[in-house]
């Protein structure tokens, strides 16, 4: 080992990048570090994209809940407002002048206003004012309604042409701590009194158990009802941060929060709810610290891996230049040795000097030109493992299992690829059963599926006996990638692809149809006509035109593929070949 890393260090110092060694060496390591960088990439977006997800549906419940109990509070108070007018005893207190001569009925009204805020911790209040007698019934008792304390927002509300309205008011202290909601009681056209419940802002945000990294805003577009940032309750909805930015009634996702919005008509109300991304934003970072460890990890047995490979690769190549070298005073000096491009260069120059040098050339010749076939065999069948790709998607698997807590859209996926490659890798039989034929094209379909989630459908309809006869491998899905991305890929609607079977007496065929978009008459005359001649033209449809040509060699001219397809009526493509049976 250490004669060789010595002579390579010699090769290397004069040849550079160009020596076989190096350039073996790259592409090694290349085709296993290109995909795995590429996996790890789509891998942590992926997973970026699933955290997002998760946000923005974490985001629109918490706003629908919010909303939703919000939307139940208010009906409720509605209801009990306009219960209340419809009370006899209210009735009775809103027409009479002379509220004294009823107190036994002002009793029976006190205590029937004293059961919502029984009931409710976040109801603070109820009273109902009677225009007639200027007074107001509190739970409290009768007070004149000159010395009320919301007498003003009373008035302003009278003065609307509205039947119910919300106000946010103020406390002893000055602050905006409760909100009021008023209801206009009327015995045929006239406004004989209001009734009024009054919510504390403190408990009913209690009420709505919000998270922690949350905040909340109930709006009108004008004034901030309700806010988990209690100091700009009552202010104008503009100090709300970014609010020019909401995409009203939809989730918006920013730099820092994911903002949800939700509107009540009815109300009409609006409720704001916006979630840090802080949290996300972190566990990504810590995706990618561990992913580009694993990177790092990878990328170092790789190189060990190409090492251990190119010295393999190269041995034949340094034979040869070892003997070359033993010979060089009836061949190529010593200082010719390094005059060439690379190693293989100086080899096929040393060969055609000597032949024209030396008249016994004949026979070393041959035995170098047969080393080199050898050198040649090796670098073309020396190919990197595939199984180390099987491997590093079961590592990607399950790696994605563990992060994320369960199988996922990414575990499914790299689980899916890795099962499609080991078919490949554990048969190498060139005709396979159908039935073997349609596994390899289930997992691509997974694949698919978890891809474009219910862009399409997929119908199989080949009975047993079919999936028994035999076929040439990789056939049905090259068929179905073509339906999937000229036929059902350009839909709107979702599609169906049904994929069928039939044996005949001494044939067996199997179809492939969609309900995509379809061929015109141009399109499928000039497909027809790739498919019946003996070379592969680079067209949308290539691998149609592949898979007939290897049905037409390995069966004969009477096999192979037949296409039929309309404009907006699908394709349908079917397969025939010999009846094989295992």
């Amino acid at each position: 080992m250490m004669k060789h890393k010595g002579r390579l260090r010699k090769y290397f110092a004069d040849y550079k990048f160009n020596s076989l060694f190096f350039r073996n060496l790259l592409m090694l390591a290349g085709l296993i570090i290109v995909p795995l960088t590429g996996a790890i990439l789509i891998s942590y977006y992926a997973y970026g994209d699933i955290q997002e997800k998760e946000r923005r549906n974490e985001s629109e419940k918490l706003t629908a809940d919010v909303y939703y109990d919000l939307k139940r509070i208010f009906k409720e108070a509605e209801t009990e407002l306009i219960y209340f007018g419809m009370n006899s005893n209210v009735e009775l207190y809103l027409y009479d002048e002379a509220v004294n001569q009823y107190n036994y009925k002002i009793g029976t009204i006190r205590e029937l206003i004293k059961m919502p805020v029984i009931a409710k911790d976040y109801i603070e209040n109820v009273y109902i004012y009677s225009i007639k007698s200027a007074r107001v019934i509190t739970m409290a008792g009768v007070a004149k309604y000159e010395n009320f304390p919301e007498r003003e927002l009373i008035d302003d509300f009278l003065q609307q042409n509205v039947q119910r309205a919300m106000v946010v008011s103020k406390d002893e202290r000055g602050n905006y701590s409760r909100i009021t909601m008023f209801q206009k009681i009327r015995y045929g056209k006239h406004v004989n009194g209001v009734a009024a419940m009054v919510y504390d802002i403190e408990s009913l945000l209690e009420e709505l158990n919000l998270p922690e990294n949350a905040q909340m805003y109930l709006t009108d577009g004008e004034t901030i009802f309700l806010s988990t940032k209690k100091e700009l309750t009552g202010f104008s909805a503009a100090e709300i941060e970014a609010y020019d930015d909401v995409v009203h009634g939809n989730v918006v996702t920013g730099e820092k929060f994911i903002t949800a919005s939700k509107i009540a008509e009815e109300f009409p109300l609006e409720v704001i709810t916006r979630i840090s991304i802080d949290e996300m934003q972190g566990q990504l970072t810590a995706v990618r610290t561990m992913l580009v460890t694993f990177l790092a990890v990878m990328t170092l047995i790789t190189l060990g891996i190409s090492v251990a490979i190119s010295f393999r690769l190269f041995q034949p190549i340094d034979r040869i230049l070892s003997s070359f070298e033993e010979y060089h005073k009836v061949l190529v000096g010593e200082g010719e040795l390094f005059e060439d491009r690379d190693e293989l260069e100086y080899i096929l120059n040393s060969i055609k000097k000597t032949a024209t040098a030396k008249q016994n050339v004949d026979e070393e010749l041959a035995e170098r030109v047969s080393l080199l076939k050898k050198a040649q065999a090796v670098a073309l069948q020396s190919q990197i493992n595939p199984h180390f790709l099987n491997n590093t998607l079961e590592t990607i698997n399950w790696t994605a299992i563990e992060l994320l807590g369960g199988r996922n859209e990414i575990s499914k996926m790299a689980g899916a690829l890795s099962r499609m490659l080991r078919m490949t890798l554990e048969n190498s039989d060139t005709v396979v059963p159908i039935s073997m034929e349609i596994q390899h094209c289930k997992y691509y379909l997974e694949i698919q599926k978890l891809r474009y989630e219910d862009k399409f459908d997929v119908l199989w309809e080949i009975p047993p006996e079919v999936e028994r006869c035999r076929i040439i491998r990789i056939v049905l899905q090259p068929l179905v990638e073509n339906a999937i991305y000229h036929g059902i890929k350009p839909l709107t609607n979702k599609g169906l692809i049904r994929i069928g079977g039939r044996i005949l007496p001494e044939a067996v065929e199997l179809s492939v149809k969609d309900n995509g978009l379809g061929m015109t008459e141009e399109e499928l005359e000039m497909l027809r006509q790739n498919m019946r001649s003996d070379m592969i033209k680079e067209s949308r449809h290539i691998g149609v035109t592949n898979v007939n040509q290897r049905l037409r060699l390995c069966f004969g001219e009477e096999y192979g593929l037949s296409v039929e397809s309309g404009e907006g009526n699908g394709t349908g493509v079917t397969v025939r070949i010999p009846r094989i049976e295992n």
